[in-house]
């Protein structure tokens, strides 16, 4: 009997449905995930490409009334409007635009003084020397002819931001054409330059670098991270000492003189050290009740320039001029709502998040953070979740009790042994708290862990603790172990 499987095929069409977004939707989300510095350089990159924006001047007040039945910005992006009644509406929207920073007291008039202040820390912030530039002064000084010198520079590009060495000496000789033995030679004086530690190939070799150059060869530490690299990683100090003949005591000592040596020297140089945080929000306390302010001030304030609305009464303009002021200005208008929008949704984020977090924010302690989910805040304020993620991220507000990233105020919950809750930030400041205090001779385990904090009122599993501790950068058990 012979088995036969015909296979048969055919096309069938389905429906896929697609979401496209307007351009005025990307730009309305890619606006909201700015914070306020990338703002206010987006905002002054529009001024330059739209010519029909111009920046309200800072002496000039805003318009001191609005229409009875003003209403938020607002249009459908499918529906087709006549220039006419697009004048109009852009002529309410500015109305709008600049009352809305008259009620919320952010546009007024700085001083003189606040002028120069401001004119002096801005001008007082400079670009960082990058790794590259750093080490290539260094190689220009310490060359002893032109042909080291470049051999040297192109040692250096291939040295990462860590300080670290990418390419293997082989692979750059077959490239430079130049003999392994004269890449050695140059490294080894690159090897010298500061951050110390910089052009290893290894964690390892870096290390060895650091302590060579603090002029430390021929110490105990050297020779435990020569000879005892991966013990050393997994705390085997009674085996170590074993095979170097020296006490636990002393190999203590010399992995506390390792401890201070750096593990990523590049990053001792460049832009990371400079961090220039505005907030976005601040909030005042008055008798109790919080008053938001969005940092406007920060942001160039918009309207269309009346030069293009009179332009457009000429007859004489030809249908082309005409396109491009009409498509110039209907783009402004947007940018405009998109901006407006911008600050409405940051203030009713934080108004929701004040309401949940006042306690936490009126008292002196770590705690009171309620737990608090985007979603929850997300219903609150009639937006989906996504939203609010981009929203908060990369985003400051300024409160009585500090600087914090809006991000902070929004924990999970862990429920208590009374059928209440607790934020998982205040279970990650007692984890923090009770490996700080532990003894180091034994320290906690992730069970005893469990158990202290569960006596504290609070129902955790032994893996939510090991995923907190990985969090917190805190080390198991047996390698926090001292001797």
């Amino acid at each position: 009997m012979e088995l036969r499987i015909d296979q048969l095929q055919s096309q069938v069409q389905k429906p896929i449905i697609t979401i496209m977004m307007s351009p005025q939707m990307q730009q309305a989300i890619r606006l909201l995930q700015l914070p306020i510095l990338e703002l206010s350089q987006k905002i002054e990159q529009e001024l330059v490409q739209n010519p029909v924006l111009e920046e309200v001047p800072v002496e000039e007040p805003p318009e001191p009334e609005l229409q009875e039945d003003s209403e938020a910005p607002a249009e459908s992006a499918d529906k087709e409007v006549s220039f006419d009644e697009e004048f109009n509406k852009l002529a309410k929207l500015d109305d709008e635009w600049r009352d809305f920073f008259r009620q919320t007291a952010s546009y007024n008039k700085r001083s003189a003084e606040d002028e120069e202040k401001r004119a002096f820390f801005e001008t007082s912030i400079t670009r960082p020397e990058t790794l590259d530039e750093n080490l290539t002064h260094q190689m220009n000084l310490a060359a002893a002819n032109e042909e080291e010198k470049k051999l040297g520079l192109f040692i250096i590009g291939h040295i990462d931001e860590n300080g670290f060495l990418t390419s293997e000496i082989d692979d750059l000789s077959r490239v430079s054409a130049k003999t392994p033995e004269d890449l050695e030679r140059v490294l080894k004086i690159i090897q010298t330059f500061e951050p110390n530690g910089v052009g290893a190939r290894s964690l390892q070799e870096s290390l060895l670098i650091q302590l060579r150059n603090l002029g430390k060869g021929d110490s105990l530490a050297f020779r435990v991270v020569e000879k005892h690299f991966s013990e050393l990683g997994r705390k085997k100090f009674p085996k170590i000492a074993r095979e170097l003949n020296v006490s636990v005591e002393e190999i203590q000592a010399a992995v506390e003189e390792v401890a201070r040596l750096t593990r990523r020297p590049g990053r001792l140089v460049g832009a990371e050290n400079t961090q220039y945080i505005v907030p976005d929000i601040i909030l005042r306390n008055e008798n109790g009740d919080f008053e938001i302010i969005t940092t406007d001030d920060r942001i160039p304030h918009l309207r269309i320039s009346d030069f293009y609305r009179k332009m457009m009464s000429d007859g004489n303009l030809t249908p082309e001029v005409k396109e491009y002021i009409k498509e110039k200005i209907h783009s402004g208008r947007w940018l405009i709502k998109n901006i407006y929008q911008r600050q409405q949704t940051l203030r009713n984020i934080t108004k929701e998040i004040v309401k949940i977090q006042k306690k936490f924010l009126t008292s002196s302690g770590r705690g009171g953070l309620k737990p608090l989910t985007m979603q929850r805040v997300a219903q609150a304020v009639g937006l989906h979740e996504s939203t609010i993620s981009r929203a908060v991220a990369n985003k400051y507000i300024e409160t009585p009790r500090g600087l914090f990233p809006l991000k902070y105020f929004f924990t999970t919950a862990i429920e208590t042994h009374d059928g209440g809750e607790v934020s998982s930030r205040q279970v990650k400041h007692l984890l923090r708290e009770l490996v700080g205090k532990e003894d180091i001779n034994k320290p906690l385990s992730d069970e005893a862990l469990v158990k202290l904090i569960n006596a504290r009122g609070m129902r955790i599993a032994r893996r939510t603790i090991a995923k907190y501790r990985k969090e917190l950068n805190i080390l198991p058990s047996h390698l926090r172990k001292q001797f």
